[in-house]
């Protein structure tokens, strides 16, 4: 946990200011298998905190990859293809793309077509490529000395907001594939004198061989990923609350107008929430998000909210509050829903009135009864605090 704890401050000491949030999301990610999907303008800072991240992590440089999504970007461009061998025999070999790596920062990903994002859902629904028939695993198992371990693979990736021009949306079946969806917003005044002193401070002196930096040691990032590994095993070993399980299937119940499935919720809350939904979800949520909600609960209670000396005994128990903050960037990319269009009046009303619909949604499918103590009531503040304290 202390280690976790440290990753922020690393990220922001190689000069990436005010993303704490984000960082923790990401490692979150990271831990549970999951991907990001960031949406903002250019300039924000994506690459660098990709690049950022896997020094805090003890990567090093080589574990980022990074494609660039344009029109004529085709599937091979990214999964990789046969090319002939440099000995001359004329045999072909496989020569990987930039998928291969551990953090692969997929920049644009909705300037391309469907058929390029397509290449991605294999990648990250299985963590395989398969290329003419052949398959191609991204992640592989090691030996440490001590224990296996699996190396990770996570995608980051970026996308205009989809009002600009030369946007494609993504297609239900790639936006799924996404634990979380995180709007990047402009930093503020004070971020900003911190971005501009960057940019005007001078670049170091190139170290010993030309380079900018040294060689990663294959050892040191070897442990590194290792203990990321015991990290991850140890979050993910930890049970989730049977009551915020009812609460998530609740959610995945009510999104599919399934009203009879749901669980300790009275005949007059279900008439509400009936009200709340019937009409207004045009695609309701599926199995993909009721472990994403499970995951994030878990993972982000152990990355932020437990004292790192109690994470054994207190993880679970702050998976309702967790799940409260993560419920928005978890639903609002999976969830669509209808809206007055008359009263909104630039795209960020309607990403504002999505976010507001979901935490509606949330608070109406908390689980009461007599077990339960004051749950509704209690999740209810804890999505407010989140509204305002969780910048995602």
């Amino acid at each position: 946990m202390d280690f976790l704890r440290n990753i922020p401050p690393a990220v922001t000491a190689l000069g990436m200011h005010g993303m704490d949030p984000i960082v923790n999301a990401l490692v979150v990610a990271l831990l549970t298998g999951g991907h990001v999907l960031l949406e903002g303008n250019p300039g924000l800072g994506k690459t660098a905190l990709v690049r950022a991240l896997s020094a805090a992590l003890g990567l090093g440089a080589d574990a980022v990859g990074r494609v660039q999504f344009t029109p004529d970007l085709m599937p091979a461009d990214i999964t990789g293809t046969l090319m002939p061998a440099e000995d001359g025999s004329g045999h072909l070999v496989f020569a990987p793309g930039p998928v291969f790596c551990s953090l692969l920062l997929a920049d644009e990903i909705n300037r391309a077509t469907a058929k390029t994002q397509s290449a991605m859902l294999e990648a990250m629904a299985e963590y395989q490529v398969t290329v003419l028939g052949k398959t191609h695993a991204l992640r592989h198992w090691k030996e440490n000395g001590r224990f296996p371990y699996q190396t990770p693979f996570m995608v980051m990736a970026t996308q205009n907001p989809i009002d600009q021009d030369g946007t494609h949306a993504l297609p239900e079946a790639q936006s799924d594939r996404f634990m979380f969806k995180i709007n990047m917003a402009t930093p503020g005044a004070a971020v900003m004198d911190q971005i501009i002193a960057k940019a005007l401070r001078p670049d170091p002196a190139p170290k010993p061989g030309g380079g900018s930096a040294l060689p990663d040691d294959p050892a040191r990032v070897g442990a590194a990923i290792a203990r990321l590994h015991d990290v991850a095993t140890g979050v993910m070993s930890v049970p989730l609350l049977p009551l915020v399980a009812d609460h998530i299937i609740n959610m995945i119940q009510a999104s599919n107008l399934q009203f009879d499935q749901l669980r300790d919720i009275s005949p007059a809350r279900v008439k509400q929430l009936r009200s709340l939904v019937e009409g207004k979800v045009t695609y309701p949520l599926g199995p993909r998000a009721g472990m994403a909600l499970a995951r994030a609960a878990i993972g982000w209670s152990a990355v932020t909210l437990v004292e790192p000396q109690r994470a054994a005994v207190e993880t679970a128990s702050h998976a309702p509050r967790a799940l409260a903050e993560m419920v928005v960037p978890v639903l609002r990319h999976r969830i669509r829903v209808a809206h007055d269009y008359s009263d909104l009046a630039t795209p960020q009303s309607e990403t504002a009135a999505l976010d507001g619909f979901i935490r509606s949604f949330a608070a109406a499918t908390a689980p009461e009864g007599a077990r339960n103590g004051n749950y509704p009531a209690d999740f209810a503040l804890a999505l407010e605090r989140a509204r305002t304290h969780v910048k995602l």
